[in-house]
């Protein structure tokens, strides 16, 4: 059994995982500049409705959350393949 694939398969999946939140995060301050930076005066800006505004803060934070989840699962894996690699340190001295 190769532990080093495995702890790199959480690794990965930790960064992934990472990268996927900021983009989450990114989305969810956009939304929030969304309305500060356009004035009511903007005539050629056509607003987007408040409920597409809500979908897409949902979605954001949906996204966020399925990305941490990831983040922990792949947590989790290489917290196991640390503990199988101190098992078979210890089956080998």
């Amino acid at each position: 059994m190769a532990v080093n694939p495995i702890l790199q398969s959480g690794l990965n999946g930790i960064q992934t995982g990472l990268k996927g939140m900021n983009r989450a995060a990114q989305d969810i301050a956009d939304l929030n500049l969304d309305d500060r930076s356009k004035s009511p005066s903007d005539n050629d800006v056509i607003r987007r409705a408040p409920t597409d505004r809500l979908t897409d803060a949902a979605e954001a934070i949906v996204d966020l959350e399925v990305h941490a989840r990831q983040v922990q699962a792949s947590a989790k894996v290489v917290e196991t393949a640390d503990e199988i690699l101190g098992f078979l340190l210890d089956v080998r001295a």
